[in-house]
């Protein structure tokens, strides 16, 4: 078969690796000028490959199975970060990290017992009183922060997701950076990725579809979906998709986050480390590469609109910058080289990821995955509990390819 994926983020490079990999045609179109979507490795200063910064998904986790075998097969390996995503030494409030875990230990017990769809208030209002509050404070910053969302939009899911532990499990990331793997996976294909077109439509039946581009057209018997579902519920289909994949579209909750990198100067020993700003609702960290030692940068990752504006993102890096500098102030920072990115403003993006919003139900996340006739949906978005997350889009991908493969369309070729 002829497969048209839209999209070289992680979510379509699977799909068309696996598809590539049986025999089928398979031609892969994306907007920007590079592979990797929403995953982009970039030299925080030019010509300094220790500086090689994630300006968007940063870390492998626990249980990130199927990215771990396809950087096998690519050649790659993980580099450790000498941190733990997991833990993070929470300041502004009178609490420590094991308060933090003991009081998010309740909130996930309690939450279990509520549906996933259940708004998260509704957990907080049984454990207030039963945990320490400043603890609270520091867990509900967290999960706002991971979130990209107020606490008032977010259902129970969002106290037992993937990401919510607290073990001091070890971090990695790609050694070289994670796009690498974008890079690899694209290398790796019988075609070239189509850089720098632009989908402005998609002309679907059952048995076939038409993606037309700023370029032309292309035929094909299958086409994956695999961009943001920013970007699918504003692109034309025709005829227009099914009104339960509208309103899933419609209903899923798009979080808002941005990214600081900030050069650090001199020669001062700087250790790996984790430190949350609770009011602030952003984080910080410093870690290792793939020499073993830590690389010259501070990190930091914010989440919800009010945390955003009140960092001044829209303006620059400058304000978060300082905050940062406060924040920790045994770094030396190269504060005027510091680098924001936010992916609200990226046209090809206009969002970070998914989280689980009120109003959220089992049957909206099943739409966002069916397939469309002739068309199927991958993302990290139709991912289910691994939504929001690399492996999330690895995984969708996979998914998708099986579902081609399953559909029994004629052989490939």
């Amino acid at each position: 078969m002829r497969i048209v994926v839209v999209g070289a983020g992680f979510a379509g490079l699977m799909a068309a690796y696996s598809l590539d990999r049986v025999g089928h045609e398979v031609i892969v179109v994306e907007a920007r000028d590079r592979v990797g979507g929403r995953v982009w490795s970039q030299e925080l200063i030019p010509g300094n490959p220790r500086t090689v910064v994630e300006r968007g998904a940063e870390f492998v986790l626990d249980g990130y199975d199927v990215m771990s075998d396809v950087v096998g097969e690519c050649g790659l390996h993980f580099a450790p970060m000498g941190m733990s995503y997991y833990v993070r030494e929470p300041r502004g409030v009178q609490t420590d990290a094991d308060a933090v875990a003991a009081c998010a230990a309740t909130v996930r017990a309690v939450a279990t017992q509520l549906s996933p769809a259940e708004p998260f208030t509704s957990v907080l209002a049984r454990v207030r009183g039963e945990v320490d509050e400043a603890a609270l404070a520091a867990l509900v910053s967290r999960l706002e922060v991971t979130n990209g969302a107020p606490a008032e939009l977010l259902t129970a899911a969002a106290a037992s997701d993937v990401t919510v532990a607290f073990e001091a499990s070890p971090s990695t990331r790609v050694a070289g950076g994670n796009q690498r793997l974008a890079i690899e996976l694209a290398a790796r294909l019988d075609q070239p990725v189509r850089t720098g077109e632009v989908v402005r439509r998609v002309q679907w039946t059952d048995e076939s579809a038409r993606v037309l581009t700023d370029r032309g057209s292309v035929d094909a018997d299958r086409v994956v979906m695999a961009v943001p579902l920013t970007v699918s519920r504003q692109l034309d289909f025709e005829p227009d998709v099914p009104s339960s994949k509208r309103e899933a579209w419609d209903a899923a909750g798009i979080s808002h986050a941005a990214k600081l990198h900030v050069p650090l100067v001199g020669d001062d020993p700087v250790a790996p480390s984790a430190v949350q700003s609770v009011p602030d609702r952003y984080w910080t960290w410093t870690s290792t590469d793939g020499t073993g030692a830590v690389q010259p940068v501070l990190h930091c990752f914010g989440g919800s609109q009010s945390a955003l504006e009140a960092l001044d993102v829209a303006a620059g890096p400058t304000t978060w910058a300082r905050r940062a500098a406060d924040l920790r102030p045994g770094l030396r920072l190269d504060l005027e080289r510091a680098v924001v990115t936010t992916w609200a403003d990226d046209p090809y993006a206009q969002g970070v990821y998914e989280y689980p919003s009120t109003g959220w139900t089992m049957s909206h996340e099943s739409a966002l995955s069916s397939p469309m006739g002739a068309v199927h949906f991958a993302g990290e978005h139709t991912a289910g509990a691994w939504a929001g997350l690399m492996e999330g889009a690895l995984r969708s991908g996979l998914r998708v390819s099986e579902e081609i493969r399953v559909s029994g369309e004629g052989e490939p070729g």
